[in-house]
């Protein structure tokens, strides 16, 4: 759990990140906000994070995309 993030990146602002970008594309934008599994859940409770946003499940030490597994 300590290796896992949650990089959120906004939909609406034509950095070309979607759901088949790669983890260093991901990784690299500089629109990219990394959260900790609790932090993310509480940032959305709070309503901190835009609406449109996607969201992967990355393994920062392995460099490893989990979303979906």
């Amino acid at each position: 759990m300590k290796n896992l993030r949650i990089a959120v990146v906004p939909t609406e602002t034509g950095n070309h990140i979607d759901q088949h970008s790669t983890v260093e594309q991901i990784l690299h934008c500089p629109e990219t906000s990394l959260y900790t599994i609790g932090d993310y859940c509480q940032a959305q409770n709070d309503e901190e994070i835009d609406l449109l946003h996607w969201s992967f499940l990355i393994n920062i030490q392995t460099k490893k995309n989990l979303t979906g597994l």
